[in-house]
């Protein structure tokens, strides 16, 4: 799909996060052209849904206007926007609950497809965190894992040098455009990042300033990147525990730095100590090689390369049904794990089969 018309509804006061995916769920939404095109989408999913403001033509105009001149001016800055039906969309991301319509992305975008795992902590960190998280970033760099983390002070900044010390591949996901870089004090960093084959990811537009609430939207598509999030140090509330909660929610592997005793009542690690206790991640301990760690993050990584196969095959199943049988009761026909129910019919078999052989080519 374009990215015009999504940056369009991105820009209609009113239009929501929520509506655009159920406007963006119409058949007819991928070959909107014009603002009056996409008008009659938004006056369609409106009675298909209902509770979707429906805008002026002027202020669809406007915002298709706004649209034209965000892609034009990412593109002369390096930024690529990609949809959710891009082939280049990370299928990690894909699939969870809320992902994003549009990512916007400076640099290696190939990076986001790669194994990926999250590190992360609290900004307010000492200096064992930030020995902590260079050790580790650089470990997982060197066993090849894009190393994710969201460009902030503390631990975030010492997982992506860690990474980049060993040469390896690190992702920072942003809370603004990428017309910017938050702290002002990361830019050096950032390029490094950029310089060393990483990327910049934000599902917000060229010209978006940092809104308190987007740094939980950001943490979601920390986690929904990774296979796994591993936690450096934490306390028992903040930031960290926001990406902590979208990774049981995406049934990711967390795992979670083990103090050392003598800074087991330390605040800033009183929520590792909790997160095991409580048995919501895996204890690692930091003289680990990582085995036990990467033999879970391949276990998961197949778990959900099986759950996507699945889900892929039955899309498009269900996009062949529709095109042989609109009727609707037909579009919404579920297949078991077995391909029983399709006896003799050859074309349906082949969809299945070429679906599920496309993720593992």
């Amino acid at each position: 799909m374009k990215s015009i018309p999504i940056l369009a509804l991105q820009n209609i006061k009113g239009i929501g996060s929520t509506a655009i995916d159920r406007i963006l769920s119409l058949s007819d939404a991928s070959s909107t052209a014009n603002p009056a095109e996409l008008l009659s989408i938004i006056k369609e999913a409106r009675v298909a849904y209902g509770r979707i403001t429906i805008p002026t033509i002027h202020d669809v105009e406007d915002a298709w206007v706004k649209a034209n001149q965000i892609l034009d001016v990412s593109q002369e800055n390096g930024i690529h926007i990609i949809s959710r039906d891009s082939e280049k969309y990370p299928w990690l991301l894909k699939y969870i609950p809320d992902s994003p319509a549009l990512l916007h992305v400076k640099g290696n975008i190939k990076a986001l497809n790669q194994k990926c795992i999250a590190v992360i902590g609290t900004r307010d960190s000492n200096d064992y965190g930030i020995s902590a998280a260079k050790k580790i970033g650089f470990d997982f760099a060197k066993k090849g894992y894009v190393v994710v983390s969201g460009l902030a002070e503390g631990i975030d900044s010492a997982a992506h040098r860690g990474s980049l010390e060993s040469n390896g591949i690190t992702v920072g996901v942003l809370a603004h455009g990428l017309d910017s870089i938050y702290p002002a004090a990361n830019k050096k960093l950032a390029a490094e990042i950029l310089d060393n084959s990483g990327a910049l990811v934000s599902e917000y537009s060229w010209g978006t300033r940092i809104h308190r609430s987007y740094f939980v939207a950001r943490d979601r598509i920390q986690s929904g990147l990774s296979l796994g999030v591993f936690v450096v140090e934490t306390k028992i509330k903040g930031g960290t525990m926001h990406t902590v909660g979208f990774c049981e929610k995406h049934e990711r592997q967390l795992f979670v730095l083990n103090p050392p005793e003598y800074l087991i009542d330390d605040p800033l690690l009183r929520g590792n100590v909790q997160l095991i206790s409580e048995n919501r991640g895996f204890a690692v301990d930091i003289s680990s090689d990582l085995m036990s760690v990467t033999e879970k993050l391949e276990s998961i990584k197949h778990e959900l390369e099986i759950r996507f196969a699945k889900k892929h095959t039955y899309k498009e199943f269900d996009k062949y049904m529709c095109s042989e049988k609109p009727n609707p009761s037909k579009t919404n026909a579920k297949l078991n794990d077995s391909t029983e129910g399709l006896h003799g019919d050859k074309k349906k078999k082949q969809i299945i089969k070429n679906a599920t052989l496309d993720l593992f080519l």
